[in-house]
């Protein structure tokens, strides 16, 4: 066997004792690492307890938002609806805040706007606490404003461990609001069946304000109107609009923007349309479609007209809402289905029904005139 060089074994020593190491040189090491861990450690702590109490703090909030949000909704959506009763709606707001709050509670501290009924909102305090930006110029609109609430009456978010930090053993927690701001009024654009009904007319069926009927809900028999398209026996005239417009009563034809028999136009804009007694083959289906499923439908109201016949001009200034309860038309006629009568016959062309109040989506700006349906946003 040969033997190693005394070079080689010599190597190797020096290689293997870079190796080894005295054990007590390990243990200084640990204990220094240990020192730093303890020294950091009430830095380490602080800042999770911070980061616990903070996110609990947005979470709270975001509940609180949401709360404001819903029930600002349901707010705008009963004064809609029921003018008389706009304000009262605490118990209302209080029911929309609750159901977001993860523990069932939350405080309402406003319902207030310009509305019905509605008190004046408190200023502004230049916080969180406020909604965003000033409040329409004009028209209506609710504020809901919420706050933290705990199921046992307590108002303060309670921290879980920020009191645990040095120099904070008295905080007690802290109290979050939000709020929200919704505005409401008549769309300024819509699509709606190629029908248009005189202001005339609208007011004379609705008094001014049409009901609201809750989807589902047969109203009383009186609700019933007629609309006439030709009328022998009525030759007045509804004089309305701009000057050198004069608006017979009754309703028109509006020319179809698609094949369902629907326009899609603007308030206070001018469309075509016709006068003539007959309904296009479109317009038939969707006539029998309404009197089947009874579901209400936008008819845009006109304050003007020019022209006649096939060159007839309409000025429209709104929307209403409208349910098909029978119609006789040339070719195709229905009883009503609330009263089973027939309310026209011979030469008189017509549709009856009643109208009602109705909340679109958001279909964009606000319009100038109210027929009693009204378009709902969050503007704060």
């Amino acid at each position: 066997m040969r033997r190693l060089s005394a070079a080689f074994r010599s190597h190797v020593s020096r290689l293997c004792g870079a190796g080894l190491r005295d054990p007590r040189s390990r243990d200084r090491g640990n204990v220094a690492v240990l020192v730093a861990v303890v020294l950091s450690g009430g830095v380490l702590l602080g800042a999770g307890a911070i980061a616990i109490d903070v996110g609990q703090f947005y979470a709270e909030r975001e509940q609180l938002q949401s709360g404001a949000d819903a029930a600002a909704m349901a707010v705008a959506q009963n004064c809609v609806r029921n003018p008389s009763a706009c304000g009262d709606q605490a118990v209302a707001a209080s029911a929309y805040a609750n159901g977001n709050a993860k523990d069932g509670v939350s405080a309402v501290t406003a319902v207030c706007g310009r509305a019905n009924g509605l008190p004046v909102c408190p200023p502004p305090v230049g916080t969180r606490a406020d909604c965003m930006g000033g409040p329409p110029t004009a028209g209506n609109y609710a504020e809901v404003r919420t706050a933290t609430q705990q199921a046992d009456g307590s108002t303060l978010l309670p921290p879980t461990f920020a009191r645990a930090l040095p120099g904070h053993e008295g905080y007690q927690g802290k109290r979050l609001a939000a709020c929200a701001r919704v505005a409401w009024g008549p769309p300024l654009n819509a699509t709606g069946l190629a029908v248009t009904v005189s202001t005339c007319e609208w007011n004379e069926m609705t008094g001014g304000a049409p009901t609201y009927w809750r989807p589902g809900t047969v109203p009383p028999t009186s609700a019933e109107g007629v609309i006439y398209l030709h009328d022998p026996k009525d030759g007045s005239t509804c004089p309305a609009g701009p000057s050198g417009w004069d608006a017979p009563g009754g309703f028109g034809w509006l020319d179809e923007t698609g094949g369902d028999c629907a326009a899609t136009v603007s308030a206070s804009g001018s469309y075509g349309g016709n006068t003539g007694v007959s309904a296009s083959k479109t317009c038939k289906v969707v006539l029998q479609d309404l009197h089947t499923t009874h579901r209400p439908v936008l008819i845009p109201i006109y304050d003007g007209i020019k022209g006649n016949g096939s060159n007839t001009t309409y000025h429209l200034s709104g929307f209403s809402s409208f349910v098909l309860t029978g119609y006789a038309l040339p070719g195709t006629s229905e009883p009503s289905w609330l009263t089973g009568r027939t309310l026209c016959s011979g030469s008189e062309k017509c549709l009856y029904g009643y109208f009602t109040t109705a909340i679109l989506p958001d279909v964009g700006s606000f319009g100038t005139v109210n027929y009693g349906t009204n378009i709902l946003k969050l503007v704060g």
